[in-house]
């Protein structure tokens, strides 16, 4: 009996460990400077992924991880009294993947495939998600004098996690950054 009590409050204690862990890193990665333009005739979002605590992600890097960073984005006109008016949507997607014995991480997305060594690494990444953009469609859409939406979700999933471990532990996240949504409201 006092065996199985010992077991619980073992289990329990890693439990809380796993949990607390995943609430700590939300912020390790997060999106800035949010705005919307008229490029070219057609409505854009703009944003940055920025790093703000490098070891998180460093220390999922070093042991294997290969994650997918996804911002997804919908505009939308917003209505007093009625659900808002969907008028577009758009997504960005980058995998991560790293090789631990060449200490460097291959980053992969719409602009091709880009190789960064893990020293000064942080810099890297700040650089190469600074200033991304989601086209929403044409900015004939916009009218003068109305209010509109657009919402940002945003996360970093862990894209390689055996089924073996997962399954019995489903209750468990492994992503580093659980899913963030952001709004931006705008007036044109």
């Amino acid at each position: 009996m006092q065996k199985l009590r010992i077991l619980i409050t073992i289990g329990l204690a890693l439990t809380l460990n796993l949990f607390s862990a995943s609430v700590l890193r939300a912020d390790s990665i997060a999106l800035t400077d949010l705005g919307v333009d008229n490029a070219q005739g057609s409505v854009s979002v703009g944003f940055s992924v920025v790093i703000n605590e490098m070891a998180p992600l460093m220390e999922a890097l070093q042991n294997g991880g290969q994650y997918e960073v996804r911002c997804s984005g919908k505009l939308y006109k917003r209505r007093l009294g009625f659900w808002d008016a969907f008028l577009a949507e758009a997504e960005y997607s980058c995998t991560v993947a790293s090789k631990p014995i060449a200490r460097e991480c291959v980053i992969t997305d719409h602009r091709g495939s880009h190789t960064f060594e893990f020293t000064g690494l942080e810099d890297e990444l700040n650089r190469f998600w600074s200033r991304l953009s989601l086209p929403m469609g044409s900015w004939d859409a916009i009218e003068r004098g109305q209010a509109y939406r657009v919402v940002l979700t945003f996360s970093v999933t862990r894209t390689n996690v055996p089924g073996w471990v997962s399954k019995p532990l489903f209750f468990v996240s492994w992503d580093l950054v659980p899913e963030v949504v952001y709004v931006l409201d705008f007036d044109f």
